[in-house]
């Protein structure tokens, strides 16, 4: 407490002391007006400011009007400084509403970026309204996190969990197989509750009330695993289905993938995730 106290006078001292060299011409008449009273009291001075009273009177004005005109000078140039300083505020205030503007409206795009593109993949693959399309990124080899998701149906269309444990449902299939495909499929799931939920919780690992928490009960699942240019696992393309088959062969999927999008959606998984992880934490 004593040292910030310390810090704080001589702080005060050294703007005394730099406000001094600046004005020492006011500094200077201001000591004169402020003395001359007691000055004037002093036999020998009082007598000969009676002889020239007017004269000492006018002197007194002058050097009044000068430390006047001196004060009138600084609060000008403080005015002004601080009309120029108002005006870089407002001009900063400006900049920044527009950097705020521009922001928004860059993560509103990386918002729909995703989407849009796989709006244009199930349009490419002729998926119906029982069908969804989903996009993960693999993070750090231990959740998925979701990039976009569409599908035509709003109740299958919404997000939901943000992120997913890496080790267990249908999603995790195509990380663990070991047939030598890039991919994971499966079909004919179930159509009744109680035994689709004990198939599902057996397959993936999750528990029967996660799974009827699931906004989408689905019976098809293709899993395609997708890799960047060191050949390492970045993230997962997901297409499934309420219906027990999905509209085209599994072979037929995986080539119409292979050819037109497997091969460009690492690089736009990565940028993607990187935009999106900056706009939402700025």
């Amino acid at each position: 407490m004593y040292k910030e106290k310390l810090k704080h006078y001589l702080f005060r001292f050294k703007l005394w002391c730099s406000n001094l060299r600046k004005n020492w011409i006011l500094y200077i008449l201001n000591l004169i007006l402020y003395l001359f009273p007691v000055v004037v009291i002093e036999p020998s001075i009082f007598e000969c400011i009676v002889g020239k009273f007017t004269y000492v009177i006018a002197l007194v004005v002058v050097i009044f009007i000068v430390n006047e005109f001196i004060k009138s000078k600084e609060l000008m140039k403080n005015e002004y400084e601080l009309n120029s300083t108002r005006e870089s505020i407002k001009n900063l205030e400006k900049e920044l509403y527009e950097l705020e503007c521009y922001s928004e409206s860059i993560g509103l795009f990386l918002e729909n970026l995703p989407k849009d593109f796989l709006r244009s993949v199930s349009e490419f693959l002729k998926l119906r309204n029982s069908e969804r399309i989903s996009l993960y990124v693999l993070v750090d080899d231990k959740k998925f996190r979701i990039i976009g998701r569409y599908s035509e149906n709003p109740k299958y269309d919404r997000n939901g969990r943000c992120e997913y444990p890496s080790d267990c449902g249908y999603i995790s299939k195509c990380l663990e197989n070991d047939n030598g495909k890039s991919y994971y499929y499966i079909d004919k799931l179930p159509q009744k509750l109680n035994q689709y939920l004990q198939r599902v919780s057996k397959d993936t690992g999750m528990s029967e009330d996660e799974i009827k928490n699931l906004s989408m009960k689905s019976r098809t699942y293709f899993t395609r695993l997708i890799k960047d240019r060191n050949n390492k696992n970045v993230g997962v393309l997901v297409v499934e289905s309420t219906k027990a088959m999905l509209p085209m062969s599994v072979g037929e999927l995986n080539t119409k993938l292979e050819e037109l999008i497997i091969s460009h959606l690492s690089t736009f998984l990565d940028i993607s995730n990187k935009l999106k992880g900056v706009y939402s934490n700025g």
